[in-house]
């Protein structure tokens, strides 16, 4: 019979719910968004009916679901957690539970409960969500109830929560009819079969949500500092996948090895983190500047190249909520853009606890009165953690095989870093890329780790420091065997081994045998007759070479090891348009060669690096407009746009000479008469790649995220393609420079509404500079163009590594834009055949390949692939590699119930320098 209730007339729950589900036996329920749906479902009446089926709507990208769908086995299960774990994320359960307090975490612990109790004593309880890729946005809310008394179904407004039930106007149409039930019953089971069962996650965040309390004064974490409290509930971990393993565990070393010296003003955590690209380096190094930052009272620097110092303040904010300040031009930028200028006298003025400081500024120094005094004022600081991004540009001068065992010849970047070293509690240096030309280079890294931290080195007299000739590096190498254990002990007793993992935990017994303490790092060749028998028998079969300062304080772990342990998700990227360069016809030629002209004038001129000569050569590669825009700020006597600012030493470009001017005029009437006759080959070759095909679907219907090295390329692409495509176009530039191009008009926006754009699938086509792009991922686009070949094929990867997070998709289509003629394509032709072996050799493609080939470019000295042999040969002969860092997590940091008030940790961070030199 059909019945029709509203609660106009009565309640709903009394005169329809709650006698319907009194001795109901099951019940299955359509009900709606999975966030409110979710915190409203556990009532004591479902609570007695002892088979319970319940389904909601969740938003997720249609490709990632199409990617697990695909999947089998474990793959398919590990696919599953990813995907849930973004709609569990998307519903931002932490925030409701503010809200709504104690009754949401009350109904909480009930659906808690009831979710651990099925499959027990006979009862079932399932919740499934249904993404809405498969039916839709599922919007339609219904149920069937099966009692003693037979069956119904109903449809109406009412989702499950108390307040439609009982406070909202809502409509519901009863009908125990066996067509309708059965016509119910089919639309349930449609949407269950391709819905998804709760994950183990997600179960695990219910049941921490209702516990959840909130440590409201700082004061009580510091008594018990812990990373979880903090980190629990940062964006990386409520709206991303959270923090990877291999990253909790470095978090976690480098905080406890900083709590180890809590005490002593001068020591702290000392580490080189060589992870490799994408791996997460900066949210690792961010999140411990969060813990010590919170902890201690004296500020932090972060010392990076120009390049990087937005990309670090906006994942800083964007993944971890840490406020920063850098330094730009004569003053400090906050996260919210507000700029603070230098003080007269006093550029330390810093408004944050955190600052970010270019590496350039140390190396221009000589060049800039603002800079020299920034410098020095820095060195007067006495800082709780200092953090140095790229630290592989720490180098000495001295690298060749005839010197380089002579006392360091150290460069501006090494003397700065010496001294700063001895203003630092925690130091944590990063490269991908330690060991280039030498491997004394990482020992110089670990000679600035253990300034005033004799645990890393030993004191002035340990073997360690003894590198006048290769006996140490061969020891390290495996190139030299030292086997007795009183030869050994001669090197572990100076710096005694910390200890770090369970392998060094024998090195505990050895402190207790010997009376020291955990922080004394030095024993005596005596010492060794004091040590327990038991001890010596394990000590007898530990390697040195397994066990030394560089496999201690040098942690490294590669992407094909933790995707080969399951550990990482395997993402490929699948290239297109390799063999097809763009055709460059005679004009583009004649302006690639006035370039290179210019390049090689200022060569035989200038003092300066090859990174500045070769700037117009790279501009005008990627886009004609850069390469114009870059070539009249050039004769202008300006500097052009910062999207690049190398570390490099040596004297400026300017004054331009008569020749070199001539040749920039050359150059810019060249490309102005080009412009006026034709488009961009590049921008017409990117309109051409969003109409290509993949897996059935046009590029730009994917969505498409294009980079570009150089902001002036970004903004003309964008608007190449605004009269070309019915689009709109995101152009993602730093915080003042991004733009909406939509229905024929340009408008200044916020970057987070671009994000907000790509995520709600508004945006298909986006365009980022490499500066700006940190945090962007494929979740809503699926695939990537590369405008411009940076000169290192590194940055590709990192690139990449952008576009690999935040995505379940396995297949990601990229392309490569590049003519066949010019600099840039003589540099992949030389690169591109030996790419693999270069990176088995050296991990990565090191800088000082790129800079050698630049240098003998403009000496007009040509490579190719024997070239390239030769230096790998070089390398292959005096062999050295970083042993792996296995990682080793046995804590739940997503399990927490007690977190820092979010409100509280960042006021800690909002605190800004002293102008004063410290003691």
């Amino acid at each position: 019979m059909l019945s029709r209730h509203s609660s106009r007339l009565a309640s709903l729950y009394e005169t329809f719910l709650k006698p319907r589900l009194a001795g109901a036996h099951r019940y299955d329920r359509i009900a709606g968004y999975f966030q409110s749906s979710l915190l409203e479902l556990a009532n004591e009446s479902l609570a007695s009916v002892p088979r319970i089926r319940i389904v909601c709507n969740t938003e997720v990208s249609a490709d990632d679901v199409k990617t697990v769908r695909m999947a089998t086995g474990a793959r398919r299960k590990e696919l599953e957690e990813g995907l849930l774990r973004l709609a569990w994320n998307a519903g931002h359960f932490p925030h409701v539970v503010e809200v709504h307090g104690s009754p949401a975490q009350r109904r909480l612990k009930v659906l808690h409960d009831m979710l651990l109790a099925s499959g027990k004593d006979g009862r079932l309880f399932e919740i499934r969500l249904v993404p809405d890729a498969e039916f839709g946005f599922v919007h339609g809310k219904g149920g069937v109830i099966e009692g003693t008394w037979g069956k119904t179904s109903f449809i109406g407004s009412a989702n499950d929560s108390s307040r439609a039930w009982t406070q909202n106007y809502e409509l519901v149409w009863e009908d125990d009819d066996p067509q309708s039930v059965k016509w119910l019953q089919d639309e349930f089971e449609a949407l269950w079969a391709k819905a998804f069962p709760l994950s183990e996650f997600i179960v695990k965040q219910i049941g921490r949500l209702s516990q959840r309390t909130v440590i409201e004064h700082v004061g009580r974490w510091k008594e018990k500092p812990e990373p979880e409290p903090l980190l629990a509930e940062v964006p990386t971990a409520t709206e991303l996948f959270g923090f990877w393993d291999h990253q909790k565990y470095f978090i976690n070393l480098a905080f406890q090895e900083h709590l180890k010296y809590r005490r002593d003003s001068q020591r702290g955590a000392r580490f080189l983190l060589c992870d490799g690209v994408g791996l997460g380096k900066t949210l690792q190094l961010g999140a411990i500047a969060k813990l010590i930052g919170t902890l201690d009272s004296n500020p932090i620097l972060i010392m990076a190249p120009k390049p990087l110092l937005e990309q670090w303040q906006e994942e800083l904010m964007s993944k971890l909520a840490i406020p920063s300040a850098r330094w730009e031009e004569g003053g400090w930028l906050t996260e919210r853009d507000e700029f603070h200028p230098a003080l007269p006298g006093k550029a330390i003025n810093c408004p944050r606890k955190i600052g970010i400081v270019s590496t350039s500024v140390v190396t221009s120094a000589a060049r800039s009165e603002r800079n020299r005094m920034l410098v020095e004022q820095l060195l007067g600081k006495h800082f709780s953690c200092v953090i140095w991004d790229e630290a592989h540009r720490i180098r000495r001068g001295n690298l060749a095989a005839s010197n380089v065992y002579s006392p360091a010849d150290k460069k501006l970047l090494y003397q700065f870093a010496e001294e700063l070293a001895g203003r630092a509690k925690t130091l944590l240096l990063a490269t991908a890329t330690p060991v280039q030309l030498h491997s004394m280079e990482l020992w110089d890294l670990l000679y600035i780790l253990s300034i005033n931290n004799p645990q890393v080195l030993g004191t002035a007299n340990s073997l360690w420091r003894r590198v006048d000739g290769p006996e140490v590096f061969d020891i390290v190498a495996g190139r030299k065997d030292v086997n007795s254990l009183y030869d050994k002990w001669q090197y572990w007793r100076n710096p005694l081994p910390s200890p770090l993992d369970a392998k060094t935990e024998v090195f505990d017994w050895v402190r207790h045998d010997l009376g020291l303490r955990l922080t004394d790092c030095v024993a005596t060749s005596a010492d060794q007759d004091l040590v327990d028998e038991a001890r010596k028998f394990d000590l007898e079969f530990l390697q040195l070479r397994e066990l030394n300062p560089f496999t201690q304080w040098v942690v490294k772990r590669s992407r094909d090891r933790l995707e080969t342990e399951g550990k990482l998700v395997k993402i490929e990227m699948v290239p297109h348009g390799d063999g097809q360069p763009i055709l460059c016809s005679h004009s583009m030629e004649q302006a690639f060669e006035i370039a290179e002209d210019f390049a090689k004038t200022l060569h035989h001129r200038v003092k300066a690096g090859g990174f500045i000569k070769t700037l117009l050569q790279r501009r005008v590669g990627s886009s004609l407009v850069a390469g114009l825009r870059t070539t009249e700020k050039m004769l202008a006597g300006k500097k052009p746009h910062d999207d690049e600012d190398p570390d490099e030493e040596g004297d400026s470009i300017y004054p331009l000479e008569e020749n070199e001017k001539e040749l920039l005029q050359r150059l810019r009437d060249h490309l102005s008469a080009h412009l006026g006759r034709e488009d961009d080959p590049k921008f017409e070759r990117v309109r051409d790649v969003l109409k290509f095909e993949f897996e059935h679907k046009k590029w730009i219907e994917r969505g498409v995220l294009i980079f570009s090295q150089f902001y002036d390329s970004a903004y003309a692409l964008a608007e190449y393609l605004l009269r070309h495509f019915d689009e709109p176009i995101g152009l993602y530039a730093n915080s003042s420079a991004s733009k909406l191009f939509e229905d024929g008009k340009i408008q200044s926006v916020d970057r987070k509404l671009l994000k907000e754009k790509v995520i709600q699938g508004r945006l298909k086509l986006l365009i980022g500079t490499d500066a700006a792009s940190t945090g962007l991922n494929l979740q809503r686009l699926g695939c990537l163009i590369n405008l411009d070949l940076p000169w290192n094929p590194t940055i590709l990867e990192q690139r990449k590594g952008r576009v690999q997070r935040g995505t379940l998709a396995k297949r990601i289509p990229f392309y490569n834009m590049r003519y066949d003629k010019g600099v840039e394509q003589k540099l992949f032709e030389t690169l591109s055949d030996r790419i693999q072996e270069i990176t088995t050799v050296f991990g990565t493609v090191p800088d000082f390949i790129v800079d050698q080939w630049v240098t003998d470019m403009l000496d007009d000295k040509a490579w190719d692939g024997n070239t390239v042999l030769t230096i790998i040969a070089e390398r292959r002969a005096n062999p050295f590699t970083l042993k792996e860092t296995t990682e080793s997590v046995d804590r739940d940091w997503e399990g927490t119930a007690e977190v820092l008030n979010e409100t509280e940790a960042f006021r800690q961070l909002v605190t800004g320098w002293s102008s004063e030199r410290d003691v």
